[in-house]
């Protein structure tokens, strides 16, 4: 996935101005690799669930699947408190971009290869912006 510079520059402005609230305000939670691990597993499956889109039947136990592992995630990442509001909230973001594009494929045609390509890139670069955010996150408790 190719990011244009400008997206780019968006991610960077976000990090730079969450390590800087973390030092002012300690507001921000020290980076957890429980979070990253959770996040960059549930991506690749999330991908490959999407690959099966473009078929005539879809597999529902993946999905039950996948729909629990972003609930647990959730519930983890909410259980850390208000510190954490931000990796809280951008889960629940990739939670509502995965209900949206489920329910779209549920309700309609197998995805076309274009389709398929768009909505890959909209639920990664969701993820990408989570991992991302982790990463940049205070090491040293």
């Amino acid at each position: 996935m190719k990011r244009t510079p400008l997206e780019v520059l968006h991610l960077f402005a976000l990090a730079v101005i969450l390590c800087g609230c973390a030092g002012i305000f300690s507001g921000i939670s020290y980076f957890d690799p429980t979070t990253y691990k959770n996040l960059t597993d549930l991506k690749v499956e999330v991908l490959a669930l999407y690959d099966t889109f473009t078929g005539d039947s879809l597999n529902t136990s993946q999905i039950a699947s996948i729909r629990l592992k972003l609930a647990q995630v959730y519930e983890y990442e909410n259980g850390k408190g208000e510190k954490n509001k931000e990796t809280r909230e951008q889960v629940k973001i990739i939670q509502n971009i995965f209900n949206d594009h489920l329910n779209e494929r549920l309700s309609g045609a197998k995805w076309n290869q274009p389709h398929l390509g768009n909505q890959k890139q909209i639920i990664a670069q969701a993820f990408d912006i989570a991992i991302q955010t982790e990463m940049l996150k205070n090491k040293n408790e």
